[in-house]
C-alpha cells in the first residue's frame, strides 16, 4: 500500500487491510513515498506498534506510485520467502474482508498460465460499477485497461520480472505492469465479488490520465512493441473471436471467419441471433462478430476459390466505414483465361434527415455493422425502415457494383436484400418471445458488454479504422505486399515477376491493386498468393488538388484522410510494401515506416494512360524518399534519374530480376536488391 498526502483516508484503508478474513498468513506493507504530511508518518507508525508482525511501515524518498509499488514489492520477496501473492491496494481505496482469500483462491486454483486475478470495480464518490466479467482477452486489454491497480499479482509473475514503470507518473501504470505479464506470456482471470471499493473522485491521477490518454498510451506501446505490432494486435484479434459474421441465406448458416486462409467458423442461424440478442447482457470481448454480411453460397465459395473472398469482405468493410449500410450488385460472366474485377461505389442519403428504407432490390451482397442491426431490433418493430443514417458516417447507404470475370462464372442469385428483411424478422420474432422480456424489460449497462468491432482495437492503437485481415503464414515466410495500377499493364507483368522473386527469397507475395477495374491472365494471376482489390475512390468522391499537391512541379494525387486511412489499413499488415510504378502510394509509406513496414519503390517508365513522365515519376518519390528504405531503378536512365533529384546512393539498388542491361558502369556497381533482404534464419 504506497501512501502519498492521503493521511486523512489512510485509516480506513489500513483498517481493510487488516481486517481481511482468511485461512492463510498475510501481511500488510505501507510505503510512505516521503508524505510532507506528519500525520501520514505518525498514523503509519502507530499501525505498525499495533500489529507487529502483521503490518510492516517503510518510509522512502518521493519518487511516485510505482516506485514506492516496486519498494513494497522488493520488501515482500526478501521479507517472506513462502510468498505466494502480492495485492495492491491505494491508500485512498478500500477493501471487504472476503477480498485477499477469494483473489488468492483464483490464483491457487488457475493454471500455470494465469498470473494474476483482477475483480469488478465498484466506484464510491462518483458512483459507477465497472463489470469485469466474461473471459480475459489480451486483445481488450491492448486497448482497455481491464485489470486496475486493485489486482492481486501472483509469484510466478513477480519472478518473470514484471515490476512497475517509474517513468510513469500521470497514471495508467497498472496498464503498463500487467501487459509486461501478458509478453511474458501470462494470462489474467476475473474474480466476482470480491469488494474492491474504488474511490472515484473528480480531480485524481486517473481524472487527469483520462485527460492526457494520448501520450501514455504512446509510451506504453513503445515499451512494448512486441505486443502492439500490427501483425500481432491481427493474431490476437482473430484468437479472440472472428471479425465477419456472413449469412448464407440458402443454408441457414452464419459463417464467421477473419481471414477467410484461417479457419471458418459455421453457426446455425437461430444460434447466431441467440448470440447477438445477448451480446448487450453477457461480457465477454470478441464472442459476437462485429460486422454482418449476407450473401449466397455460391458466391461465397466462387470468391474462395479465386482467391477473391478477403478482398470482397475488406472492399464492404470499406464501404460500411462510410455508410450505414451497404449494398453490392455483382454481375458475373464466365472468362476463357485469367480473371478481371472492377468495383465501383456510390453514396446514397448524405443529407438524408429521414430513416432510409431497406431496398428490395438486386443486390447479391450486403454488410452492415452487427451493432445497427442489433439496435434496430431493440429499437423499432418489425416493419419499420431498416435504418437510418448514423451521425459519425457520410451516408445512410453505400450502393457498389462489383463486375467479375471468371473461368466458370455463374450469375449469383440476387438475395441479399431479402435474406437481410428476413434476418432482421428472425431477431425481431426472438426478441419479442416472453421468454426473453427480461432483455427488453432490464437495460444493462456493462463495462465489457456489446459486440466488438475492428475499430475499437485499432483506432486506439494504430489510429485506423481497421486492418486487412491477412493473419501472417506460419513458419518464417513473411508477407509482401507488390502494390500496382490495375491500368498499367506493364506494372502488373512487373509485380508478378517480383512476387516470383521475392517467392523464392521466403515471402508470400500479395498483389494489392490499388486504383480501378483490374484484368490479369492466368500466368499472372498464380504469381500472388491471393489479390486484394483496393478500387479508389470507393464512395466518397475524390477531393480536389490544391496548390500543395505538387512538389518542385510534379503534380502529386495524395488521398483524402478517409481514403489514406482506409490504403494504410490494407497495407500496414504487410512487412514488405513494395510500390511497383505507382505514385499515389508515395504519401503512404511515412505512416507505414512508423508501423514497422519496410518500404521498397521500384521506379520505371509507364505506359499506363494519365501516367506522369519518367521525370515526374522519380520526382514523386524523391518527394517521400525519406521514407522508403530502398528505391529500385529499372533501368539505366530512371538510374541517373534518381542520382540527379537527390536519392541517396546507399538507398539506390539494382534488382537482379530486371531485364535492363548493365553497360553503364555505374548502373553496373550499385548493389543488388538482394542484399537489402534479412538472411533466412533471421524471417519471423
Amino acid at each position: 500500500m504506497p501512501t502519498y498526502k492521503h493521511s486523512g483516508l489512510l485509516v480506513e484503508a489500513l483498517s481493510t487491510a487488516l481486517a481481511q478474513d482468511t485461512d492463510f498468513a498475510y501481511a500488510v506493507v505501507v510505503v510512505n513515498d516521503g508524505c510532507p504530511f506528519p500525520e501520514t508518518e505518525r498514523v503509519c507508525r502507530e499501525f505498525a506498534a499495533a500489529h507487529p508482525g502483521r503490518l510492516y511501515h517503510l518510509r522512502k524518498r518521493n519518487a511516485g506510485l510505482s516506485a514506492a509499488r516496486n519498494s513494497g514489492i522488493a520488501f515482500a520477496l526478501d521479507a517472506f520467502p513462502a510468498l505466494e501473492a502480492v495485492y495492491f491496494l491505494d491508500s485512498d481505496n478500500r477493501i471487504r474482508p472476503h477480498l485477499l482469500q477469494r483473489m488468492l483462491d483464483a490464483l491457487r486454483a488457475a493454471g500455470p498460465e494465469v498470473g494474476w486475478a483482477y475483480p469488478d470495480v465498484d466506484k464510491f464518490g462518483f458512483f459507477e460499477f465497472c463489470d469485469m466479467s466474461g473471459a480475459y482477452s489480451p486483445l481488450e486489454h491492448l486497448f482497455r485497461n481491464v485489470s486496475e491497480a486493485g489486482s492481486m499479482a501472483s509469484r510466478r509473475l513477480l519472478d518473470s520480472g514484471a515490476r512497475f514503470d517509474e517513468a510513469m507518473r500521470q497514471g495508467s501504470e497498472d496498464w503498463e505492469f500487467w501487459l509486461q505479464g501478458l509478453e511474458c506470456g501470462f494470462h489474467g482471470v476475473h474474480v466476482p465479488g470480491t469488494g474492491f471499493g474504488y474511490r472515484r473522485r473528480g480531480e485524481s491521477m486517473l481524472t487527469e490520465s483520462e485527460r492526457d490518454y494520448r501520450p501514455i498510451l504512446t509510451h506504453i506501446q513503445k515499451r512494448h512493441p512486441a505486443l502492439f505490432a500490427v501483425q500481432a494486435v491481427l493474431r490476437a484479434e482473430a484468437a479472440v473471436g472472428r471479425r465477419y459474421a456472413v449469412h448464407l441465406p440458402d443454408r441457414a448458416v452464419v459463417r464467421c471467419v477473419t481471414d477467410p486462409a484461417a479457419g471458418e467458423e459455421d453457426v446455425p442461424l437461430t444460434d447466431f441471433v441467440r448470440r447477438v440478442l445477448r451480446a448487450p447482457e453477457r461480457p465477454g470481448y470478441g464472442e459476437c462478430p462485429g460486422l454482418l454480411a449476407v450473401m449466397d453460397s455460391g458466391l461465397y465459395e466462387l470468391l474462395t476459390r479465386h482467391g477473391l473472398l478477403r478482398g470482397a469482405l475488406w472492399v464492404l468493410e470499406g464501404a460500411a466505414e462510410q455508410a450505414t449500410l451497404v449494398r453490392a450488385v455483382v454481375t458475373a460472366r464466365a472468362a476463357e483465361s485469367g480473371c478481371a474485377l472492377s468495383w465501383s461505389g456510390a453514396p446514397v442519403g448524405l443529407q438524408a434527415d429521414a430513416p432510409f428504407p431497406l431496398p428490395d432490390g438486386d443486390a447479391a451482397m450486403a454488410m452492415l455493422p452487427t451493432a445497427v442491426l442489433l439496435d434496430l431490433v431493440r429499437r423499432q418493430p418489425a416493419g419499420t425502415p431498416l435504418l437510418e443514417r448514423e451521425p459519425w458516417k457520410p451516408c445512410a447507404e453505400a450502393r457498389l457494383n462489383l463486375t467479375l470475370a471468371l473461368p466458370g462464372a455463374v450469375q449469383p442469385p440476387a438475395g441479399a436484400d431479402a435474406a437481410l428483411s428476413t434476418l432482421r424478422e428472425a431477431m425481431a420474432a426472438a426478441w419479442s418471445r416472453p421468454s426473453n422480456s427480461g432483455w427488453a424489460a432490464a437495460p444493462i449497462d456493462r463495462y465489457r458488454a456489446g459486440v466488438a468491432t475492428p475499430e475499437d482495437v485499432y483506432q486506439t492503437v494504430h489510429r485506423l479504422p481497421s486492418v486487412l485481415p491477412l493473419l501472417p503464414p506460419a513458419g518464417k515466410r513473411r508477407l509482401a505486399a507488390l502494390v500496382a495500377d490495375p491500368a498499367d499493364p506493364e506494372g502488373l507483368d512487373t509485380a508478378a515477376r517480383m512476387a516470383r522473386w521475392l517467392a523464392g527469397k521466403g515471402y508470400d507475395a500479395h498483389l494489392v491493386a490499388l486504383g480501378g477495374g483490374l484484368s490479369l491472365t492466368t500466368e499472372t494471376a498464380e504469381a500472388f498468393a491471393s489479390v486484394i482489390p483496393h478500387p479508389l475512390p470507393l464512395v466518397l468522391p475524390e477531393r480536389p488538388l490544391t496548390r500543395r499537391d505538387a512538389y518542385l512541379g510534379t503534380p502529386l494525387r495524395p488521398l483524402g484522410a478517409v481514403e489514406e486511412d482506409r490504403a494504410v489499413g490494407t497495407l500496414a499488415v504487410f512487412d514488405l510494401v513494395v510500390t511497383v510504378r505507382h505514385g499515389a502510394v508515395h504519401p503512404l509509406m511515412g505512416r507505414l515506416r512508423a508501423l514497422g513496414v519496410t518500404g521498397w519503390a521500384i521506379l520505371g517508365p509507364s505506359a499506363a494512360p494519365d501516367a506522369p513522365s519518367q521525370a515526374d515519376a522519380v520526382n514523386g518519390c524523391a518527394a517521400f524518399e525519406h521514407a522508403y528504405q530502398t528505391v529500385v531503378p529499372l533501368d539505366v536512365r530512371t538510374f541517373r534519374l534518381c542520382q540527379g533529384l537527390g536519392v541517396p546512393p546507399d538507398k539506390l539498388r539494382r534488382w537482379e530480376g530486371a531485364t535492363e542491361p548493365d553497360t553503364d558502369p555505374d548502373w553496373a556497381a550499385c548493389a543488388p536488391l538482394s542484399s537489402c533482404l534479412p538472411e533466412p534464419s533471421a524471417a519471423a
